[in-house]
């Protein structure tokens, strides 16, 4: 007998979404995932232990993974990780492209300045790119505590990782918590007016029959790497050359291979590091031209919003609008 769970109206599928969607559902889905995988564990420190010599001995047997801990004058912490003296992180999460006040952060920070870990982190867990919390005014380091900031969907990669290195009952775990995950993150790119802007070489790569502007123009897809400071499948993405925006497309649908002749027989047959293949809507061409402008030089990557593109001079004042937008 096959049976299904339904909860409220919704489909049930995974344990995890036993929770909801807010930040706090999503932070408790983190823990769960964190107690339950010393292989999450070790790749979240280990990742947000970037630079520190030795690295973390990620004692397991001494660990402990909090959910909303009440701390006297300091508030109450979505999760907390502690290894002993070895290391102590507070993960500060959100859901949305939103980062932390300084006051959130300076609420936080003097419960690590007390702690007698050795390695003390304040991490905050946002759907905001990188690039724009790196250049975001919040600090590096408070206290001597040291702030990093990372996205749901760089935690997710780290589950997906951490799956080699762990059994089967992990291994479910983890596969649940990825499949919650990019079931939030899915909704949020599905609605998402982002275009993401790739620059497009011309000519041919080795041993192929197509070349990477006709991959786009005439069979309307495009690849590129899982993971490598490359983004999960965007709504949509814009494509220039000749100093110029060519094209947005909506990104109809996408896939991963690691063989290039799976998708496009004019491609070499040879085994590759996993891909994104995206399928491309019709081309909405820019009304008027479109240039680079000052700040988007060589191979350069970014995001912009999908009316910017249609209203501004260039690229780069499209860049800037967007923003402009985000920080407000």
């Amino acid at each position: 007998m096959a049976l299904s769970l339904v909860r409220a109206g919704r489909p049930v599928a995974t344990v995890f979404d036993l929770l909801g969607e807010d930040e706090n559902d999503m932070s408790a889905a983190l823990g769960y995932a964190l107690s339950q995988s010393p292989a999450l564990t070790r790749a979240v420190i280990r990742d947000v232990s970037e630079g520190w010599e030795p690295a973390p001995a990620l004692v397991e047997s001494h660990g402990i993974i909090a959910l909303q801990s009440a701390h006297r004058g300091h508030g109450i912490t979505d999760v907390e990780i502690s290894l002993g003296k070895d290391f102590h992180g507070v993960i500060e999460a959100k859901r949305g492209a939103h980062l932390p006040t300084l006051a959130q952060l300076q609420q936080y920070a003097p419960l690590l300045t007390e702690s007698l870990a050795v390695r003390r982190v304040l991490l905050t867990l946002t759907d905001v790119a990188p690039t724009r919390a790196a250049a975001s005014s919040l600090p590096s380091a408070l206290d001597g505590v040291r702030i990093m900031h990372r996205t749901w969907r760089q935690i997710r990669t780290l589950a997906h990782e951490a799956r080699a290195n762990e059994g089967h009952a992990a291994k479910r775990v983890l596969d649940q918590f990825a499949g919650y995950l990019g079931a939030i993150l899915g909704m949020e790119t599905h609605f998402s007016n982002l275009v993401y802007v790739v620059s497009l070489a011309s000519g041919f790569g080795p041993g192929w029959g197509i070349s990477w502007q006709d991959v786009v123009r005439k069979e309307r897809r495009y690849f590129y790497p899982v993971g490598k400071g490359w983004p999960e499948p965007p709504n949509y993405i814009a494509f220039r050359y000749d100093s110029c925006l060519q094209s947005i497309h909506h990104v109809e649908r996408h896939s991963v291979y690691t063989n290039h002749r799976s998708v496009f027989p004019e491609a070499p047959d040879a085994e590759v590091p996993p891909h994104y293949c995206l399928v491309l809507g019709p081309a909405i061409i820019p009304p008027h031209e479109l240039r680079n402008g000052p700040r988007i030089v060589r191979a350069a990557r970014c995001w912009c919003m999908l009316d910017t593109l249609l209203t501004a001079s260039t690229i780069s004042e499209a860049l800037e609008e967007t923003q402009r937008r985000m920080e407000a």
